[in-house]
């Protein structure tokens, strides 16, 4: 059996225990003293002769020899203990002891003795009472330990706080805390077992031990130690207790701050998805993380009972093991890849040498080792089969990881234009791309992944610029070197189609959206524009009338951007006339110059006087503000910003240029595409639309530019060489009706007015009412009840889009039931096909909203024209002569309005004048026929006139005034040759839908 002495020997403590500043003894399993320090003979005042055989239990105070013997019996049983003990010297003398055994285990692993080591604490409360002169060490030692020493007087309750005490929790020297007010400075979690802790010591005479969080006076946050023993009275009563306080907050902050670090450690490496753990230099586990634990299948506490080889026993004699032993012997660092039998699976491992030992990181490369042997299989087969790659159509081209082509096929050749002996060698990314940024990210993705699948934008030869599809793959030769195999197929074409699918797609959802939203907002701005016009007529004062001018002019503008809206959506009609350019610029000027930041200089170079184009003056006035817009955009340091026109051959050519960062070809050939922008938050419109605005004017955009040149951005329009004067107002007086129209009295004739917007039907009754008809108001379903309940009415005006019945029906209702009832046809958008039925078959009439009072009135006075004047259409005169009827009718309407528009572009009014005359002339020519309107001499004769009608009413923007002359001019033609051509076109069926 294992003696006391050589288990201290056998654990390598002897210098550690002779040399220990405090007193260390070792006694065997009875108590009995075996070996002690000098320390020790000092502080229990023995010699070592006297304390040899000596049972320990003889030098314990009477009240503190059950307390130490219990805690030396759980020592025995294998546990460390600390407490706190008194023991009497020879001469007598109590000292208080801090005391901490350990059991000292034999070779067979059980307990052969108990290792003492024990502090005298009562040494700093002695020193405090001590002499004067040794005062400032005695506190210095004090302060630089922690202590503080306290006692409890229990007959009187007398408290006494060494100075330290104070100093410890913030306090200044003086009266000493009450009870409550001590037991107050803890922690309240804490409060309840330092009560009791001091219950025990002075009912039991227990001496005190506990831990506890205080707060001192400043608010700090104490970790204490409190210890203590009591003193009895000669009957045995606890009459005093008193003890030390011990500042133990860096200790515990340092053991907090160790775990911590432990804790962050651990979550760190748990982190990580391979398998990390440090090995000792007994080829033991310190440490696994929860990767390598999964991947050993053994628990924690088991990893570290064994050595790695007992663990796994197949790294013997595997290239792993040289890895490990070359680190743990010599220091090098290594990394091998090897299969492992025991998990059927590919591992890497990189071992670093570590103070301890050895750290060993595992991956599981299975997956990467399987692509790496699919990947030589694919590249033996590649090579197997290079005959084959020069007839196919990619560009197929084999490249080292530096960019350098080692291969060019004819397919390369052939979809860049450049010579195999020209590609080889060369460096591919100098050879094909202009954004090598681009395939630098590819290149990543490619070493990442091992293969790559996109598009990218590649040069040819000629400059020009290809879309091209690249399949690349990492391939690796009978030599190891690395390779990259790319096969190309250029796909431009396809993505070109495939963007102008998406763009008409995108245009006709805009498109449809622009109708809706113009069909509501003309809703909304009829009732303005007529409500505005009659209260200006009513109005006396002249500032009220300029205020509703004002307003008149601001929904008039809200009209034109309404037009402007589904112009771009293809659907509007424009008004188009003569604009003064040289105006249109001043105002420009005007607007930029309010706008525009102050570094960047305005110059607005237009002569006086500039010939007038035909056109719509808001549309062009955005024009030239978009432009200007981009110009500013491409200045944001400040520039020159230049607007100029000129007069040229039968144009007017106007620039907007800049001298901004100018754009590369291949962006300049862009920017007019739809949805192409290089803004962060531009939608890419602006341009497009400003495109399709000049080409609709007869011009095209054209740009200039050049990096670092800056930018012109200019069109030129046909020239109006005669431009009618505008029209004189008409002389005010009594005759002079809403809007300057001279009205024409509606002799009490009844009029239907329907309308699903209470404002717009009022509206229309007020201006109705005035001119002398007699009007009632409905909604859809309601007109239609009154309609087929025999109410008769002269004319119906109905809004063509209602909730429950539209416009179309009620129209093909009057026009079988009631053919001698007028009929107009109102609608924010553009007429459907049932509008024109209804227009071209029955003689309806069609009025576009927003409309004013004048215009009102004007399209129902043409429709009671076209009725006669007597009301319903009068039966056909089945022996006229056919030619006879349309000299009469149809040919003078078809002359005037020919010369009319051949003169000019015709106003607003004038368009409406014009179609009037000549849709009243095409109805009573075809009432006045009958049957015989159906030759189709004679159709086409009278469809000429109903076509030019049409047309007229669409507007300009829609259909030139030139096409509408041809048209008419093919009429007069047909008439004057007596016959038709079979082959030529009816010209009411090129009506434009």
């Amino acid at each position: 059996m294992t003696t006391p002495s050589e288990a201290l020997r056998l654990n390598g403590l002897d210098a550690l225990f002779h040399g220990h500043p405090d007193g260390v003894c070792v006694v065997d399993l009875s108590g009995r003293f075996v070996e002690s320090n000098r320390a020790m003979l000092a502080l229990i005042g023995y010699t070592p002769e006297q304390l040899a055989g000596m049972p320990f239990s003889r030098l314990l105070h009477p009240d503190s020899v059950d307390y130490t013997m219990a805690q030396f019996r759980e020592a025995l049983a294998g546990r460390n203990r600390r407490y706190v003990t008194r023991i009497v010297t020879p001469e007598g003398l109590i000292r208080l002891l801090d005391v901490t055994i350990i059991p000292i285990r034999g070779e067979d692993g059980e307990v052969a003795a108990v290792l003492a080591i024990a502090r005298d604490i009562g040494d700093v409360e002695r020193a405090a009472t001590a002499a004067a002169g040794n005062e400032a060490l005695v506190r210095m030692a004090a302060r630089m330990a922690g202590f503080a020493g306290w006692s409890v007087d229990i007959p009187n309750g007398r408290i006494e706080w060494s100075e330290d005490l104070y100093r410890l929790l913030g306090m200044e020297p003086g009266r000493v805390p009450t009870d409550a007010e001590s037991l107050a400075l803890f922690e309240p979690e804490d409060r309840k077992a330092v009560r009791e802790a001091f219950q025990r010591s002075v009912l039991d005479g227990v001496p005190l031990d506990v831990r506890a969080t205080m707060v001192d006076a400043a608010g700090r946050r104490v970790h204490a130690h409190l210890v203590g023993e009591t003193e009895r009275d000669d009957n045995g009563d606890v009459v005093r207790l008193h003890g030390a306080f011990h500042d133990v907050t860096a200790l515990v902050r340092h053991r907090e701050e160790q775990r911590a670090m432990a804790r962050l450690l651990r979550s760190s490496l748990d982190q990580v998805h391979d398998a990390i753990g440090f090995v000792d230099r007994g080829w033991r586990f310190t440490f696994a993380n929860s990767w390598a634990i999964r991947l050993a299948g053994l628990d924690e506490s088991r990893l570290r009972e064994k050595t790695i080889w007992e663990h796994f026993p197949t790294a013997l004699g595997s290239p792993f093991e040289r890895l490990y032993r070359d680190a743990m012997d010599r220091g090098l660092n290594g990394s091998a890849r090897a299969f492992s039998p025991e998990w059927g699976r590919w591992f890497e491992v990189d071992v670093h040498p570590t103070e301890e030992g050895i750290a060993i990181m595992v991956r599981d490369v299975t997956e990467d080792q399987e692509a790496r042997t699919k990947l030589d299989q694919y590249t033996r087969r590649v090579e197997a089969q290079a005959a084959l790659l020069d007839a196919a159509r990619d560009a197929i081209l084999v490249r080292d990881l530096d960019g350098t082509i080692r291969y060019w096929n004819r397919g390369a050749e052939a979809t860049y234009g450049i010579p195999a002996a020209e590609a080889l060698g060369r460096s591919v990314r100098e050879l094909l791309y202009d954004e090598p940024e681009l395939f630098d990210r590819a290149m990543e993705a490619l070493l990442r992944d091992g293969f790559w699948v996109g598009e990218l934008r590649q040069r040819r030869a000629d400059g020009s610029v290809l879309i091209a599809d690249c399949r690349w793959q990492l391939t690796r030769g009978e030599d190891g070197q690395v390779s990259v195999f790319a096969v190309n197929s250029d796909i431009t074409e396809h993505r070109r189609q495939e963007e102008q699918r998406i763009r008409a797609q995108r245009m006709e959802g805009l498109g449809t959206l622009a109708g809706g939203i113009a069909h509501d907002l003309n809703n909304v701005l009829t009732p303005i524009l007529m409500a505005v016009q009659h209260l200006r007529d009513d109005e006396p004062d002249p500032r009220r009338r300029a205020t509703l001018d004002a307003v008149d002019s601001a929904a008039e503008r809200g009209a034109g951007m309404i037009r402007q809206v589904l112009s771009f959506a293809r659907g509007a009609e424009v008004q188009h006339s003569a604009v003064d350019l040289a105006g249109l610029l001043r105002e420009v000027g005007r607007f930029c110059g309010e706008t525009l930041p102050r570094s960047i200089e305005l110059v607005v170079d237009a002569p006086a006087c500039l010939p007038a184009v035909s056109g719509d003056e808001t549309e062009l006035f955005q024009v030239l503000v978009n432009l200007a817009t981009n110009a500013r955009d491409a200045m944001p340091d400040g520039g020159t910003l230049a607007i100029a026109a000129a007069a040229g051959d039968g144009t007017v050519r106007v620039e907007v240029r800049d001298t901004g960062a100018g754009m590369d070809a291949a962006t300049a050939g862009r920017i007019l595409e739809p949805f192409f922008t290089t803004k962060e938050s531009g939608t890419g419109l602006g341009l497009a639309t400003s495109a399709a605005i000049v080409k609709a004017h007869g011009g095209e955009l054209r740009v200039d530019t050049a990096p670092g040149g800056g930018t012109a951005v200019s069109f030129a329009l046909p020239a109006i060489e005669d431009v009618a004067p505008p029209p004189a107002a008409p002389a005010p007086g009594p005759t002079t009706g809403p809007a300057g129209i001279v009205p024409r009295p509606g002799g009490g004739r009844r009029v239907l007015v329907v309308d699903d917007e209470p404002a717009i039907g009022e509206l229309v009754r007020q201006t109705l009412d005035r001119s002398g008809f007699v009007t009632e108001v409905a909604h859809g379903r309601d007109a239609l009840e009154l309609i087929e309940g025999g109410r008769r009415f002269d004319a119906v005006l109905t809004d063509v889009m209602m909730p429950g019945v539209s416009g179309d029906a009620i129209a093909r209702l009057l026009a079988a039931e009631h053919p001698e009832t007028a009929v107009v046809l109102m609608s924010g958008m553009l007429p459907g096909p049932g509008t024109r039925e209804a227009v071209e078959r029955d003689g309806a009439r069609f009025l576009a909203k927003p409309f004013t009072p004048a215009a009102l009135l004007a399209t129902l006075e043409a429709a009671f024209a076209g009725l006669g004047a007597d009301g319903p259409a009068a039966a056909a005169d089945a022996g006229a002569d056919p030619d006879a009827v349309l000299e009469e009718l149809v040919a003078p309407a078809l002359r005037e309005a020919a010369a009319a528009l051949a003169a000019h572009a015709p106003t607003p009014e004038e368009g409406e004048r014009l179609a009037a005359l000549l849709s009243t002339a095409a109805e009573r020519a075809q009432r006045a026929l009958g049957d015989r309107a159906a030759d189709p001499r004679i159709h086409r004769i009278v469809g000429a006139a109903a076509s030019g009608a049409m047309a007229l009413t669409l507007g300009g923007g829609t259909v030139s005034p030139a096409d509408i002359v041809q048209r008419l001019e093919e009429g007069l033609g047909i008439m004057a040759a007596g016959s038709r051509p079979p082959e030529d076109q009816d010209p009411a069926d090129e009506v434009p839908r």
